[in-house]
């Protein structure tokens, strides 16, 4: 059966934790590899990174959504056999989809080399790149099963040990062999790995799951999936536009710089996409008992918790930037800093969007996310061309940032159109109040004392104080939301539910 939901607080350490080690080996994988490979490497790596990922979403069908929210809809019906046969049935179907993908990514290889580099030297990665395409579908369906059937821990785990070995092993062969192509048998060996590995934790983990299934209704999975499929096409345009015309316009070292650039912005990331795994399959649960007022109560939690965990990490980034940069990458990227702040400041206004795509995606309106992403590709092309030639990498950073705002106003209205969708204003302005607050400070901290290196973590450490002692004066959390907040933990967690409780005390 599905593991325990009481301790919910413990799934998202897990999740935070898989997020984590995707999230710093992926960082250590670029900070090393700038140090190895020339600029226009790196930014032919950047262009390996974006190929795979469009194939990734088209030949993955949408079906690592899907899979999640079905799996998690017949729990809630507590259809356990049924849940099991959705999970294999999705998995056969992406194999197929998986080995379609490469037959095409390697017939186009050429056309793909001299295309995006400008040059049929890559030919021969851009086919190693179709293998590694196979395992990324295979992986992502797995991935979605596991938080489709709620196993967030094990998910957790899995993440931590397969994106360790997948960067450290391409890491491992860049030291050795100085080659690109070595670069990506790296990835192929760890997203394999990932496949083996979490093929094994489903088996194992649906082994009880016994009965009669009900029959998979294929055009109930397609108006689902297909929605998705469409919507990331073009979301990935939405997302990588930016980047295309850097390269078309500027160089392979400007698009080096830009693209770091982003990595850093994006990276914040982390501290949202292990909710997202979560809301996802819960909000689903919730439609599949039928339970609406459930939905509607935990997107207003959810909306404030984003925003109190997101907003002061994007803002404190967006403040640090030039520091960040220059320690990770080196003074050539400091250029890059500007096209950070910009990503981080549009990213925290408009952070709350995420629930509202969990919500959406929940009760099946996935058409929406045509029009949301339709909205972002359209901002994006229009201010990039726009801007680029005359501000260059940040004028990409703003064509870029527009994705942001697009997404939420078209997502807004449908979100609040449900009847579902539910938010603090009083919270989030204690939020915003609050991150303003520390930014403040740490600017100050800036004039005065400077922007030496060796500052860095401490005004980390600055902000993070004044934060804290922001959302307690403000009374962000009631007591009875500290009490029910500590609950999600375990006793032996005992610091941490203390510290739950030191915030909600003095709040009414």
């Amino acid at each position: 059966m599905p593991q325990s939901s009481s301790l919910l607080g413990i799934d998202a350490l897990y999740q935070y934790t898989g997020a984590g080690a995707q999230l710093f080996s992926g960082a250590l994988f670029y900070v090393i590899l700038v140090r190895f490979f020339s600029s226009s490497e790196v930014g032919a790596v950047a262009l390996f990174i974006a190929i795979i990922g469009l194939f990734n979403l088209i030949f993955s069908f949408g079906l690592g959504t899907a899979v999640q929210h079905f799996a998690s809809y017949h729990l809630g019906r507590q259809e356990y056999a049924t849940a099991k046969s959705v999970v294999f049935k999705i998995l056969a179907l992406g194999l197929i989809f998986s080995i379609i993908g490469l037959l095409s990514m390697f017939y186009l290889s050429r056309t793909i080399s001299v295309i995006f580099m400008h040059t049929p030297a890559y030919t021969g990665i851009v086919r190693l790149l179709s293998i590694v395409l196979v395992g990324n579908v295979l992986f992502g369906i797995l991935n979605g099963s596991a938080l489709g059937l709620q196993l967030f821990r094990a998910s957790g785990l899995m993440n931590v040990i397969i994106w360790i070995t997948y960067y450290s092993t391409a890491l491992l062969m860049a030291f050795f062999l100085r080659s690109l192509y070595f670069v990506v048998i790296g990835w192929a060996a760890g997203i394999f790995l990932g496949v083996a590995l979490y093929l094994f934790l489903i088996i194992k983990s649906t082994h009880d799951y016994r009965g009669k299934p009900r029959p998979l209704t294929p055009s109930l999975l397609f108006q689902f999936s297909i929605p998705v499929l469409f919507s990331s096409i073009i979301s990935y345009g939405a997302t990588y536009i930016d980047r295309f015309i850097v390269a078309g316009l500027m160089t392979l070292s400007s698009l080096a710089v830009y693209n770091f650039a982003l990595l850093i912005a994006s990276s914040i990331g982390f501290i949202v996409s292990p909710l997202n795994n979560i809301m996802l399959p819960k909000f689903s649960e919730f439609y599949g008992e039928g339970n609406r007022e459930n939905i509607r109560a935990r997107t207003a939690m959810a909306t404030t918790m984003i925003a109190a965990v997101y907003v002061p990490a994007a803002l404190g980034v967006a403040v640090l930037s030039r520091m960040i940069i220059v320690l990770l990458a080196g003074r050539y990227y400091e250029e890059g800093s500007d096209a950070i702040s910009i990503v981080m400041v549009f990213s925290a206004l408009f952070v709350t969007s995420n629930v509202m795509t969990q919500l959406i995606a929940a009760i099946r309106k996935t058409k929406v996310f045509i029009y949301s992403s339709a909205a972002s590709l359209a901002s994006n092309a229009i201010l990039s061309i726009m801007l680029i030639p005359k501000f260059g990498i940040e004028g990409a950073s703003i064509g870029f940032s527009s994705i942001y705002a697009a997404t939420f106003f078209v997502l807004y209205r449908y979100a609040k159109k449900s009847g579902l969708y539910s938010a603090n204003a009083k919270d989030l302005a204690k939020v915003w109040g609050s991150s303003l607050v520390m930014v403040l400070v740490v600017m100050l901290a800036e004039v005065h004392f400077g922007t030496s290196m060796d500052l860095l973590f401490p005004y980390i450490l600055l902000g993070t104080i004044v934060y804290i002692a922001m959302i307690k004066a403000t009374r962000l959390i009631g007591k009875d939301d500290g009490l029910f907040l500590s609950s999600l933990f375990p006793e032996n967690l005992s610091v941490l539910k203390k510290f739950i409780r030191f915030l909600a005390s003095g709040s009414n």
